[in-house]
C-alpha cells in the first residue's frame, strides 16, 4: 500500500488550499517549490503515525490539548521529517461526546512536514527566547479523500508554522504561522495549527520507553508495480510507533484521562549519545543514537531498563 508522501511525489504536483489568496497565490507557488524539494529527499525519515492518531481522536476523550502540559519532549528525533495518518473517522469528546466524521471523508489523510531549524541560522522576527534550542519550522498537507480533477491528492502546503523548543524538548511559547490567508481566515488558521498535535504526541512517545519503533518497506512484488507505474520512483520505507504498552500504563496506572499525559508520564530528560567515532556502542555499533526518556508508570516506582535505542 503507498504511503501518502509516495502519492504526493507521484503525481507532482501541489493545490493550492482554497484559502490562499489570489494577491498571494505567487507566494504560495514559491514557497511550495521550496518545500516539494525537501518533500522528494529519498533519505526523509517518514513516520506513519495511524495508530497515535486513533489514540488522540478515539482513545481518548480530552478536548483541549496544551504544548507545555499534554506534549512533554517534542525535540525533533531528525533534520527533517514526514509524519503522516489516516483522518480520523469518530472523535470522542468529553464535551461533545462521540461523532461520525464518516460523512465527511472515508479515506482522508494527514501528513506534515518538520524541520529542525538551528536558531543562529534564522532570521526572526524579534528578539528569541534565550534557550531556545531548535526552531521547527512545520508545515501540513491534507488529502481529504475526495479526488481533485487535476491529478493531485494533497491540498498544501498550507503554510510556514513555527515553534521554538528548548533543549529538553519543552515548546517554548506557541506556534506562529506565515499564513497566506487574508486576515479574516484568523480562525481558521488557528484550527488548521491544531492539526500538529497528533505528531506532536507521536514525537513524545518516540521518546519514550516502552514504544518500539518498526520499519516497514512495501511488499517487494507492490513496489515493483509501482515503480513501473510511476517510472521508477521507489516507494518510501516507513517506520510506526508501537504504543499498546504505553496505552495501558498512561490509562491505567498514570491515569492519564484525569492528569494529563505529562503527569501520567513521569518522564526523564532522553538525550542523544555519539558513537560515531571510536569504538562504537558494543563496539561495534556507529552513529549517533537517541537514549528515550523513561516512563514511570506511577509516582515512586522504579521503571525498568529501556528496551529501545531509536538510530538517527
Amino acid at each position: 500500500m503507498p504511503r501518502f508522501i509516495d502519492d504526493i511525489r507521484a503525481s507532482g504536483r501541489l493545490i493550492k488550499p482554497w484559502w490562499i489568496t489570489l494577491a498571494k497565490e505567487q507566494a504560495w507557488r514559491e514557497y511550495g517549490k521550496h518545500v516539494a524539494d525537501i518533500l522528494t529527499m529519498p533519505d526523509l525519515p517518514v513516520i506513519v503515525a495511524d495508530n497515535v492518531a486513533d489514540y488522540y481522536y478515539e482513545g481518548t476523550d480530552q478536548e483541549r490539548w496544551d504544548l507545555g502540559r499534554d506534549f512533554p519532549n517534542i525535540a525533533p528525533p531528525y533534520p527533517a521529517f514526514w509524519v503522516e495518518h489516516r483522518l480520523a473517522t469518530h472523535i470522542r469528546s468529553k464535551e461533545f461526546g462521540d461523532t461520525d466524521v464518516t460523512r465527511w471523508t472515508t479515506r482522508g489523510r494527514v501528513g506534515m512536514l518538520f524541520n529542525a531549524l538551528d536558531p543562529n541560522l534564522c532570521k526572526a522576527e524579534g528578539e528569541l527566547p534565550d534557550n531556545v534550542k531548535w526552531i521547527l519550522w512545520m508545515d501540513v498537507f491534507i488529502d481529504y479523500g475526495r479526488g481533485h480533477a487535476n491529478g493531485g491528492s494533497a491540498e498544501g502546503p498550507t503554510g510556514a508554522t513555527f515553534l521554538c523548543v528548548d533543549a529538553d524538548g519543552r515548546a517554548i511559547g506557541t506556534q506562529w504561522m506565515q499564513s497566506l490567508a487574508d486576515d479574516s481566515m484568523g480562525e481558521a488558521m488557528r484550527n488548521i495549527m491544531a492539526w500538529y498535535n497528533v505528531a506532536f504526541l507521536t514525537i513524545s512517545f518516540l521518546h519514550c520507553k516502552n514504544v518500539v519503533l518498526e520499519d516497514h518497506r512495501m511488499d517487494a512484488p507492490l513496489a515493483k508495480k509501482w515503480r513501473a507505474r510511476h517510472n521508477g520512483l521507489e516507494p518510501a520505507p516507513y517506520h510506526t510507533l508501537v504504543i499498546e504498552p504505553l496505552k495501558a500504563i498512561l490509562r491505567h496506572q498514570g491515569r492519564s484521562h484525569e492528569h494529563g499525559l505529562a503527569k501520567a508520564m513521569h518522564i526523564c530528560r532522553g538525550h542523544f549519545r555519539d558513537y560515531r567515532e571510536g569504538r562504537g556502542l558494543f563496539g561495534k555499533y556507529h552513529g549517533q543514537f537517541w537514549t528515550p526518556m523513561t516512563v514511570r508508570g506511577t509516582k515512586g516506582k522504579a521503571a525498568a531498563a529501556p528496551n529501545v535505542e531509536v538510530r538517527i
